[in-house]
């Protein structure tokens, strides 16, 4: 049972799932549809919703505020609508590019409702497309809000029209499949070596900062080292003079302390004199009287 789940999961034949949603990330029922859409949490593919303006859709527009039927027919310019589009292109490739490298990015043709101006930008990495997602989401490109989530499109040769791509589709704008508007080989590859050149630009750049971030806090270290050093010296600079400051005050309160001995011994010495000469002349004094 598990084995036959597993290999019906996004066909005709699921009944869960919604088999457009699975290959193309868009369904034309939207919310209202009866399967499951399951929304992916990480993804190597983004999906910008309604950021191409369709040169068919704006004619059309423009048309409307003018007050003017259009009818089954709609005149625009081709070429400036091609110039217009390489613009586009050029814009966002060079954008999606500054978060890793891009497998694919594809414009919609289509004119549904449901697919209308999509872009799909597939990643090499799902933490490159998880940044493009989150910086890109809710930003501004000619004046639109970017609507930016993951979508389950990893394969595009399940989601684009076969009969589109050999110029033979005959639901036209409104077809399920994906309608990618082509885009010169040589301009894709022109511009994934200038995204590369950046990149190792914007990593030698990021090297360089690191370095200078690690040189400036060895720098710091060093000059706390060397203050630590110099307190060290003065420290003992200090302890050395206060060592000998009490040298000096203990042999000067050493040498009063022995003069002050000799005086005394000296004032002793003469009070012991003094009396010996009081008692001699005493008993001298008291010897010439008997005689």
């Amino acid at each position: 049972m598990a084995k036959h789940l597993a290999r019906i999961h996004g066909t005709e034949e699921d009944k869960v799932n919604c088999p457009f949603y699975f290959k193309i990330g868009a369904c034309r029922h939207a919310d209202r549809c009866s399967r499951i859409h399951h929304r992916p949490a990480f993804s190597p593919t983004i999906l910008i919703k309604h950021i191409y303006r369709h040169p068919i859709r704006e004619a059309e527009l423009k048309a409307a505020s003018e007050g003017r039927s259009t009818g089954d027919h709609v005149d625009i310019d081709e070429e400036q609508a091609r110039e217009d589009f390489l613009v586009f292109f050029e814009d966002f490739f060079e954008e999606l590019s500054k978060f890793g490298r891009l497998e694919a990015l594809h414009v919609c043709d289509n004119l549904g409702d449901h697919m209308i101006g999509h872009v799909y930008a597939k990643f090499s990495d799902e933490e490159e497309a998880a940044d493009a997602l989150n910086i890109l989401n809710g930003r501004y490109y000619d004046g639109r809000r970017m609507e930016v989530e993951f979508s389950p499109v990893t394969d595009f040769r399940e989601a684009r029209c076969r009969d589109f791509d050999e110029d033979t589709c005959r639901r036209g704008g409104f077809c399920n499949f994906m309608h990618i508007k082509p885009v010169p080989m040589c301009l894709i590859r022109d511009m994934e070596v200038d995204a590369e050149e950046e990149r190792r630009r914007e990593e030698m750049e990021r090297l360089e900062r690191e370095r200078k971030e690690r040189r400036r806090k060895e720098r710091k270290r060093e000059g706390r080292r060397d203050r630590d050093r110099d307190r060290d010296r003065d420290r003992d600079r200090d302890r050395d003079r206060d060592r000998d400051r009490e040298g000096r005050s203990s042999r000067r309160k050493g040498g009063s302390d022995g003069e002050s001995r000799s005086r005394s011994r000296s004032r002793s010495r003469s009070r012991s004199d003094s009396r010996r000469r009081k008692s001699r002349d005493r008993n001298g004094s008291e010897g010439g009287l008997d005689v």
